[in-house]
């Protein structure tokens, strides 16, 4: 069942407590109330406030029962100290928590160490301004953590990959299992679909005249075409355009091309580089080498911050204190689509032995965010480089962006099970990824420190 887009809000407002009793604690919590109610449906207009005030134990177990589908808890200590919170932040739901000052602090500062001690879900806040937008604001990670449970990823495999992937046998549990762990940490639901009946039922298909022209616009619009044979951009045409009908009949949101494997195993005779780079125009994340850990970062930055992400094998330098982030495409449109596009070059890479790769002139001078994820080990990797360069080169991959970052602590700390891949980002967001683990219940690991 869809998880609904449905947030519980409970104001802790014990009649008697630190502000004040009552008939005068009444009419400050409602003045406080309505300022906070009215910012959030402002600021939230697609979520549905259901709203409790608890004053005590038998209004705890009311809301708990009540609210069991909800996205996540909004909680406002308005009065202490009753411990009134402490059911909900034992609940297993990802709470924020939110105290007032002068009425909250007692039992906001009693709970919220123990239960981030003990590894539960919950981000807290204390402050005298409860409506302001920067607090409010975190209710963004419950819009993120909805979206994810309502995403579905098209992952088209070879057929032994999708025999194993669906029945996980034991010698194979570790690699074939990563679709079932990205699932059960973040709702995200996985399509299998055999590369044989994409290829009957898409690929062969696509219009020969209508692959023609979009191969004609990414000429066009590239700053040059290296690539000798055109042949091979209107094949990438092709899968471009098979992709995106497979995607429109599953409704997915993302979609994930085995690549190198369906390539040298003569299922595909196309890459998909291009077709990444323009499937993020069509709304539809692209994912490389059917990579499900990469998966989830990039739908995660996407519900979070709009920012599209480019899957990258990070590669250091410890002379230089730098890494190469390279892989054979990057999404042209970093910032968003909103955001200005970046040019790009059609080449060969890998000494010319892989074809319609894309040389991407990514911004520099900027900060970056490159993000790992281990949902077996529930573990969140970030580090944060600065982008000095691009590097336009023949070997290896076609888009290679230099970034500055702490490269001894990186190859220390790097974390074998989040595989060699990470997922770059413009931006500093390191915070706001590190809360949205939280709520997740992820630890995060900073490579660079």
């Amino acid at each position: 069942m869809p998880c609904k887009n449905k947030i519980a809000v409970g104001f802790i407002v014990p009649p008697e407590g630190a502000i004040g009793g009552s008939p005068y604690s009444e009419k400050w919590f409602s003045e406080k109330k309505q300022k906070v109610l009215d910012k959030l449906h402002t600021m939230f207009p697609d979520i549905k406030f259901v709203t409790y005030d608890i004053r005590n134990v038998n209004d705890v177990s009311d809301f708990l029962d009540r609210e069991s589908d909800s996205i996540g808890y909004l909680i406002f200590i308005l009065n202490c100290i009753a411990g009134l919170i402490r059911p909900i932040l034992y609940s297993g739901k990802p709470v924020i928590m939110i105290g007032e000052t002068y009425g909250g602090s007692g039992e906001f500062l009693l709970e919220y160490s123990s239960a981030k001690e003990e590894g539960r879900p919950v981000l807290g806040v204390v402050t005298r301004n409860i409506d302001d937008e920067r607090v409010l604001g975190k209710v963004r990670l419950f819009k993120v953590i909805y979206k994810l449970r309502n995403s579905k990823i098209l992952f088209i495999v070879s057929p032994a990959e999708r025999l194993l992937m669906n029945l996980e046998y034991p010698l194979s549990v570790d690699l074939y299992s990563s679709i079932k762990a990205l699932q059960t940490v973040s709702g995200i639901t996985p399509i299998l679909l055999d590369v044989r009946e994409f290829v009957k039922k898409y690929y062969q298909h696509v219009d020969e005249g209508e692959a023609k022209k979009v191969a004609e616009k990414w000429v066009k619009n590239a700053m040059r075409n290296y690539e000798e044979d055109n042949e091979e951009i209107v094949k990438s045409a092709k899968l471009y355009l098979a992709m995106r009908n497979a995607i429109k009949d599953y409704e997915a949101n993302a979609i994930a091309v085995d690549c190198i494997v369906l390539y040298n195993s003569g299922f595909l005779d196309a890459w998909p580089c291009l077709g990444y780079m323009e499937l993020w125009y069509d709304g539809i994340v692209p994912i490389c080498e059917a990579d499900a850990y990469s998966a989830f970062s990039l739908l995660a930055m996407k519900y979070l911050a709009d920012r599209p992400g480019f899957i990258s094998d990070p590669s250091p330098d410890n002379l230089k204190d730098e890494v190469v982030y390279y892989h054979c495409y990057s999404p042209t449109c970093p910032y968003g689509l909103a955001g200005k596009t970046c040019p790009y070059t059609i080449i060969p890479a890998h000494l010319g032995s892989k074809h319609a790769s894309v040389f991407v002139e990514l911004p520099i001078n900027e900060e970056i965010t490159v993000v790992g994820f281990i949902p077996e080990e529930r573990v969140l990797t970030l580090h944060t480089a600065k982008a000095v360069s691009n590097e336009f080169s023949s070997y290896a991959c076609a888009t290679k962006l230099v970034g500055r970052t702490n490269t001894c602590a990186l190859i220390n700390n790097w974390r074998k099970r989040a595989g060699w891949h990470r997922v770059v980002f413009y931006g500093n967001w390191r915070e706001e990824l590190k809360d949205l683990a939280t709520l997740l219940g992820l630890k995060v690991i900073e490579e660079d420190k």
